[in-house]
């Protein structure tokens, strides 16, 4: 098993698209939304926005969607963890460890107070989560502005 983390750039939207799609739907849990390589790849030329994918075995096998954020309360910086996603059939062989520790480098770096994210209640990845950090002291709200997407 070959396991290597990358940053995505615009060159990859062929090769990010059908797992942003993928994602979609699994948290839609139906139709993905309108995910296609124009909306991939104005995603990947977000000046705020970081991909880094997982390369297993020469296939994308997961990707994080990740920002670089002010952190008032530390007057320092944060990571956000938007999104992570890993396929199915590369699940349990490190995928997503290997992103979020590769993320969490890359805010070390970059001298974050923290990385963060948000996960649905009752997802599957919650033991490797409470493995590779430790929970927020805080809980999560939404305003939805569009009733019409929810998950």
């Amino acid at each position: 098993m070959t396991l290597r983390i990358v940053r995505l750039g615009e060159a990859d939207v062929p090769w990010l698209t059908p797992l942003v799609a993928e994602y979609s739907a699994a948290l839609m849990h139906g139709p993905a939304a309108a995910i296609d390589e124009a909306y991939v790849g104005r995603l990947l030329r977000d000046r705020v926005v970081e991909i880094a994918g997982a390369e297993l075995d020469g296939e994308l096998a997961g990707f994080g969607l990740y920002y670089d954020l002010p952190e008032a309360i530390s007057a320092r910086r944060a990571g956000q963890l938007d999104d992570l996603y890993v396929r199915p059939s590369a699940r349990g062989r490190g995928v997503a460890a290997a992103l979020i520790a590769h993320i969490a480098a890359a805010g070390a770096a970059r001298d974050w107070v923290h990385l963060r994210w948000m996960v649905p209640e009752g997802s599957a990845a919650i033991p490797l989560y409470e493995r590779v950090a430790e929970p927020a002291p805080w809980r999560n709200f939404v305003v939805r502005i569009d009733r019409s997407v929810a998950w």
